[in-house]
């Protein structure tokens, strides 16, 4: 039966790329590390390694075989962190998970309220794309997620937090710079920044241009709101985004300007299902919601508290 030992000498032989550094790193001999990974391959089924001359050259089969064994050596650290956590008694912890553009200044800013509430507490937060931060959740590595919707998923519940809609990034010395709002056919000629395709919103954006008879010139596509603004302070071109990630991602120096047709996001929190949601989080999601409160006004963002039953904005 293969066991842990097993897979730690085969991911560290996998990094290292040799049985002597993988027995330097682990504090084996190298005919210990031998012998453990050959019982891992007769486990496995079939051998990982070529071997020519005395070296070791990784098979295709021994990629796949890693990510799983990544993955199920994450889980194991991740249970012997909780030990560590109940031995020492730290039950303010924080573990989760958000996107680049919120861990840029809302998280901060955040934390530091939350921190004069309970202090001592730790966190443990990592920084992915939507769809990670979701798995992430999934596998219990992080007890809760900060995400835009859409999220789907039998084993998670999600709480709706926010509601904005997309807006339009510019530079103050823009010639657009000036207006209340921001339409379509007023970006004919502009040079545009989008998310990727795979951004949920970037489907009904390209459709108000259509709406619109506009072809956009799409100049700069990228992964988050924060390269966007970034590429946008640099004058490469406007970005068309989430307003609220974009009230985060942006300093003083650009422009916020509501796009029309208003199209909406939706910031949620996301928790497996059927856990109790202790006190500590409580705090952590009002702390949230006032910081995210006091920054889009600030910024003249639309941003509804969907936890308060307010409508959608219009």
């Amino acid at each position: 039966m293969m066991d842990i030992k097993q897979m730690e000498v085969f991911e560290a032989i996998m990094r290292s790329g040799t049985v002597s550094a993988a027995a330097r790193e682990l504090g084996m001999t190298q005919s210990a590390v031998s012998r453990i990974l050959a019982r891992f391959e007769t486990e496995i089924g079939y051998e990982l390694f070529q071997r020519t001359n005395g070296r070791l050259a990784s098979t295709s089969r021994a990629e796949a075989v890693l990510v799983h064994v990544r993955e199920v050596l994450a889980s194991v650290a991740g249970l012997r962190d909780m030990r560590a956590d109940a031995v020492t008694r730290r039950e303010d912890l924080l573990r989760f998970v958000t996107v680049p553009s919120l861990a840029h200044a809302l998280l901060p800013s955040v934390l530091s309220a939350y921190l004069e509430r309970r202090p001592g507490t730790r966190y443990a937060f990592d920084v992915r794309t939507t769809e990670n931060a979701v798995e992430a959740t999934v596998r219990r590595q992080a007890d809760f997620a900060i995400v835009a919707l859409p999220v789907s998923h039998p084993t998670l519940t999600v709480t709706p937090l926010y509601r904005s809609t997309s807006c339009c990034i510019l530079r103050r010395d823009h010639p657009l710079a000036t207006r209340d709002r921001i339409t379509a056919r007023d970006l004919r000629d502009e040079r545009l920044i989008f998310l990727h395709r795979r951004q949920p919103t970037r489907k009904l954006i390209e459709e108000a241009f259509a709406r619109a008879g506009v072809l956009p010139n799409i100049a700069i596509e990228t992964a988050n709101v924060i390269t966007a603004c970034r590429c946008t302070a640099r004058g490469l071109g406007i970005s068309v985004v989430n307003g609220l990630m974009a009230s985060y991602a942006s300093d003083e120096d650009l422009v916020i300007l509501p796009f029309e047709p208003r199209i909406h996001h939706t910031l949620a929190f996301v928790e497996p299902t059927g856990r109790d949601r202790p006190d500590h989080i409580w705090e952590f999601l009002d702390c949230l919601a006032e910081d995210i409160r006091d920054t889009a006004a600030r910024r003249g963002v639309v941003a509804v508290d969907l936890r308060q039953g307010h409508s959608d904005p219009e």
